[in-house]
């Protein structure tokens, strides 16, 4: 396999991780960004002293495929030993969302739901949903359930919507 070939198969590789393992991973989005930049510039430093070698694969190949496997291996671990399921139930609603250009605007449901209390406000993929809208049709509670993986993190494994009477706005 040349080079390219590796390129392109780790990448798919990696978006892939992404979004089955990272984005069901329940992390405040700000601090991961954060912590992803700061990464970053660690590893910078370790290649300018030469402690990390890069000498074969080259500064892009280290940072577009390397770095984003490390990452997704850490939660891929994570992810595959979650244990103690908990379920957790919130009510919740869906907005309409507008998208488009200055001269073509649709709105629509989203999947994104805002959960009661405002649950998870800055763990946007837990509130995010990669699911037909149908199955949330008419539904107004939520119900998820959770794993804890062997790095303390927290693991979104399954989604349930019912409908409530409690969760109907007064």
């Amino acid at each position: 396999m040349t080079r390219v070939d590796k390129y392109i198969v780790f990448s798919i590789l990696n978006a892939i991780l992404l979004v089955t393992v990272i984005f069901n991973t329940v992390i405040n989005f700000y601090l991961f960004v954060l912590a992803m930049i700061v990464l970053v510039v660690i590893c910078n430093i370790l290649i300018k002293r030469n402690i990390i070698n890069i000498e074969k694969q080259g500064k892009k190949y280290f940072f577009g495929v390397t770095f984003p496997q490390l990452i997704n291996g850490f939660f891929l671990i994570n992810y595959l030993t979650g244990m103690n399921p908990v379920r957790e139930t919130y009510c919740f609603k869906s907005m309409i969302s507008e998208v488009g250009s200055v001269r073509s605007h649709q709105k629509g449901k989203t999947t994104y739901v805002y959960l009661s209390g405002n649950a998870y406000e800055y763990s946007y993929m837990t509130r995010s949903l990669f699911i037909d809208y149908k199955r949330m049709m008419f539904k107004n509670q939520i119900t998820y359930t959770f794993e804890r993986g062997i790095f303390g993190f927290k693991i979104k494994k399954d989604v349930q919507f019912t409908f409530n009477e409690n969760c109907l706005e007064k």
